[in-house]
């Protein structure tokens, strides 16, 4: 194969981010964007619907395969595993009839799994882990069935999938010496992580005023943006928060803002298009992460690019992205106080706040653009295609 030659590139994402926004999703439709923009023929597998047949469509340039299959999240008792491993059946069976259309068959997390039973294209099969079952369920009780057999199956498909993949990417150095310690395998690990696509703008929040910050993400325990509204009134009084997201926690967050009479300095604001966030982003103060665990963290790479420091939690994987004093500050994920503290801090000393932003943007314009990100990966698949 010629160095320049043009790969034909299948990824496997079971959404994309116009039917559930998360960091797979986005990893996912960015990465395929830019190995497009490369001059690859990309296509992505994703889940339509059961009651459809197989539907192919264009955007912008990427061929989108949609394979029906069965909605297992409507089965209660096993609800968890019935949606992945029925998901991964209807994968597995049109990688059978198709495999030969492609250099690479590139699998996203866990969709994908079941290729690991079809040894035929093991040779240029590359799985992107994104985080592990052990870490997503930490915390659940041995009652909740639901996740216990979810987890007991997931965790030995996560390992012969990493076993068959002839490339297998962590996102994270962290997350790469997880892999080694929690699934043991002679495979060498990529490390390439996520990256973003910005409008590289400055900062436009006042330095004089309201101090605002931002959240963005799940609304789930492990986020940890509930621990902070819970000590909302201990900030100061022109520190204000706004939270952009949904998931489980959401009524919860809205008991709390109203007990608390947090109205006016906390708002929900509900979900929002990446592009409404990149455009909303300069206008804050800074982003916070409170979370109890992340394998990267793309929306700390995204407020960076838009010279917007970060709060975040002092987690293994967070350090690669954030120096405390440099890009942000660094925060114990268990004393949401600190966190407080750290908001009140960038409140007062907004030039300072501005400064970090500013590192922050250059340090992802030199490491973290999408074009860098397909480099690698494009590296990735040609050592394999060879």
């Amino acid at each position: 194969m010629k160095a320049h030659s043009t790969l034909h590139i299948l990824l496997i994402c079971k959404t994309l981010p116009w039917q559930f926004k998360g960091g797979i999703q986005t990893h996912t439709w960015e990465l395929a964007r830019s190995l497009a923009s490369k001059g690859h023929q990309v296509s992505i597998l994703n889940g339509g619907s059961f009651r459809k047949r197989t539907k192919v469509a264009e955007k912008e340039g990427i061929r989108i395969i949609e394979v029906p299959y069965f909605p297992g999240r409507y089965i209660k008792p096993i609800s968890l595993i019935a949606e992945e491993l029925s998901f991964n059946w209807s994968v597995l069976h049109w990688v059978r009839k198709n495999h030969m259309k492609f250099d690479i068959i590139h699998a996203q997390g866990r969709s994908g799994y079941l290729l690991s039973f079809y040894s035929k294209i093991h040779h240029r099969l590359v799985n992107t882990v994104h985080g592990l079952i052990d870490i997503e369920n930490k915390g659940k009780k041995w009652y909740h069935i639901n996740h216990q057999l979810h987890h007991t199956f997931t965790r030995r498909m996560e390992k012969r999938l990493y076993n068959s993949a002839a490339g297998l990417v962590a996102v994270s150095e962290a997350l790469k010496q997880e892999i080694y310690e929690r699934r043991p395998t002679g495979k060498s690990i990529n490390v390439i992580t996520n990256g973003v696509s910005s409008q590289w703008s400055d900062s436009k929040s006042e330095l004089a005023g309201v101090a605002k910050f931002l959240f963005v993400g799940r609304l789930h325990p492990v986020k940890g943006i509930s621990k902070i509204v819970e000590v909302m009134d201990q900030a100061a009084d022109h520190v204000q928060l706004d939270i952009i997201g949904n998931g489980s926690e959401r009524v919860r967050i809205e008991q709390i803002i109203k007990s608390k009479k947090l109205e006016s300095r906390v708002r929900l604001l509900g979900e929002y298009s990446n592009d409404k966030i990149h455009e909303v982003l300069p206008y804050y103060t800074a982003l916070i992460l409170p979370s109890q665990y992340e394998t990267q963290g793309i929306v700390l790479l995204e407020a960076n690019s838009e010279s917007i420091p970060v709060i975040a939690s002092d987690l293994p994987a967070i350090r690669e992205t954030i120096e405390n004093g440099e890009n942000g500050i660094l925060c114990p994920d268990h004393n949401p106080k600190a966190f407080i503290e750290a908001m009140n801090y960038m409140a007062e000393n907004r030039e300072l706040a501005k400064a970090m932003g500013i590192k922050g943007r250059t340090r992802v314009k030199a490491r973290f653009t999408w074009e860098k990100i397909a480099e690698r990966t494009e590296t990735l698949y040609r050592s394999i295609a060879q």
